[in-house]
C-alpha cells in the first residue's frame, strides 16, 4: 500500500513539474541579441511580434528597430532602419526568414517589406495625414491582408492589399464602421484586430465604448458592447482578442491603472444567416492586459501586461475567476505562438524577449 501510494504521490509530482516546466518563461540574455553600439537595447520597446514557425522570430519596435532569430531564439540580429529612426513599428507580419512586413503607428505611417531576411526594406505604403494612426495588421493568407487605423471623420480606417503586402489600397470609407465619439483602438501588441474564416475581419476597441466589431466588407456588419470593461476613459477599454472555433477571448483594462484587477471576457460564438454572434460570456479576473494568445490546445491562453503575464484555462473561468497561474511578474507587451509549431514567445519594454518553454 506504501508503494502504491508513493508511486500515486510522485506520478502527481511529475505532473506538477511537467506543468510548471511548460509554463516557463526564459528571458533570452541580452548577451545573445547581436546589435549596433549605436543601438542602446534598454532604449527599444518591441511590440510588433510574428512566429514563423519553431525556429523563425521576428520582432519589431520603436526607433525604427527589427530583430529576427533564425534559431528558435537562441540568438537574435537587432537591426535599426536606415530612414526610419523616428517610426514605431507596432505590428509585423513574417512569412518565412526572408519575408517580413512591418506597420508603423502614428503620423507619417509607414508599411515596409523585406524580401532578403531584413537587409533591405522598400516602402510599400505610407500616409501622411496628421490624423493617421495604424493600430493592427494581420493576413487571411500569403495574399491577402489588411490594415486598420484610428478613426477619421468619423469612420474606422482600412487598407487592404490582395499582392502579399506589394501594394495597399484604402477601402472606401462609406464601407467601413463609424466610430462612436471617443471610440479608438489600442496599438499595443498589433491583435487588436484580426483576420477571421470566411474573409470576414474583428477588432476591439476602447475609451469611451468598449466595443467589439466584425464585418465582412461590404456586406455584414455587427457590433457587441463589451460592457464588462472600463469605459469612458481614453486609456482603458479592449485591447486585444483571440479566437478558436468556438471562443473568443477579449483582453484589457486599464493601462493607466495596471495594477489593477479587471474583468476579462471569453464568450462562445457562431455563425449565423445574418452574421456572427456572441453568447455566454465568462468572466475572469487580472490586472491589466495588452494582448493574448490561445494555446496550441485551444483550451489554454496566456495574456501578458505591463504587470506580467498568466495562463489560464477556458473552463477553469466558469468555476474560479481568478483561477489564473502566474508566469512572470516582468513587463510584457504582445504573445504569440508560432503558425506552425508549437513556440511561444513575448516581447516588451527595454528590448525584452522571452521563450515560453
Amino acid at each position: 500500500m506504501q508503494k502504491i501510494l508513493f508511486l500515486f504521490l510522485s506520478t502527481i509530482v511529475l505532473l506538477n513539474q511537467s506543468a510548471n516546466a511548460q509554463n516557463q518563461v526564459s528571458l533570452i540574455d541580452s548577451s545573445r541579441i547581436e546589435h549596433a553600439a549605436d543601438i542602446r537595447l534598454s532604449s527599444i520597446s518591441f511590440r510588433g511580434l510574428s512566429v514563423v514557425n519553431d525556429k523563425v522570430i521576428w520582432v519589431s519596435g520603436s526607433k525604427g528597430c527589427f530583430a529576427k532569430s533564425v534559431d528558435g531564439g537562441k540568438s537574435f540580429q537587432l537591426k535599426r532602419i536606415p530612414g526610419f529612426e523616428n517610426s514605431d513599428f507596432r505590428d509585423i507580419e513574417a512569412f518565412d526568414a526572408n519575408t517580413a512586413i512591418m506597420m508603423s503607428s502614428g503620423s507619417p505611417a509607414y508599411i515596409l517589406k523585406t524580401f532578403d531576411g531584413g537587409e533591405h526594406w522598400r516602402k510599400v505604403f505610407d500616409d501622411r495625414r496628421k490624423e493617421i494612426f495604424l493600430d493592427a495588421m494581420d493576413f487571411w493568407d500569403s495574399q491577402n491582408g489588411i490594415v486598420i487605423g484610428d478613426p477619421i471623420n468619423d469612420r474606422f480606417v482600412f487598407y487592404r492589399t490582395s499582392d502579399g503586402g506589394n501594394t495597399w489600397k484604402q477601402l472606401d470609407s462609406n464601407t467601413c464602421p463609424f466610430a462612436a465619439p471617443g471610440e479608438s483602438m489600442f496599438a499595443a501588441s498589433g491583435t487588436c484586430m484580426r483576420c477571421m474564416p470566411n474573409f470576414s475581419i474583428a477588432f476591439v476597441t476602447g475609451g469611451s465604448k468598449p466595443t467589439f466589431h466584425w464585418l465582412q466588407i461590404g456586406k455584414k456588419y455587427q457590433f457587441f458592447d463589451l460592457k464588462f470593461l472600463p469605459q469612458g476613459i481614453s486609456s482603458a477599454g479592449a485591447f486585444s482578442f483571440d479566437y478558436t472555433d468556438k471562443n473568443i477571448l477579449i483582453v484589457g483594462g486599464n493601462y493607466a491603472h495596471d495594477t489593477t484587477q479587471t474583468k476579462q471576457g471569453i464568450y462562445t460564438y457562431t455563425y449565423t444567416k445574418d452574421g456572427l454572434a456572441l453568447m455566454n460570456p465568462k468572466p475572469f479576473y487580472t490586472n491589466y492586459r495588452s494582448c493574448v494568445t490561445f494555446l496550441e490546445d485551444a483550451e489554454h491562453f496566456i495574456s501578458c501586461g505591463t504587470k506580467g503575464a498568466d495562463k489560464n484555462s477556458t473552463e477553469l473561468t466558469i468555476t474560479m475567476p481568478s483561477g489564473n497561474t502566474p508566469m512572470t511578474n516582468l513587463s510584457f507587451n504582445v504573445v504569440r505562438r508560432a503558425k506552425k509549431g508549437k513556440l511561444m514567445v513575448m516581447a516588451g519594454d527595454k528590448g525584452k524577449i522571452a521563450l515560453i518553454q
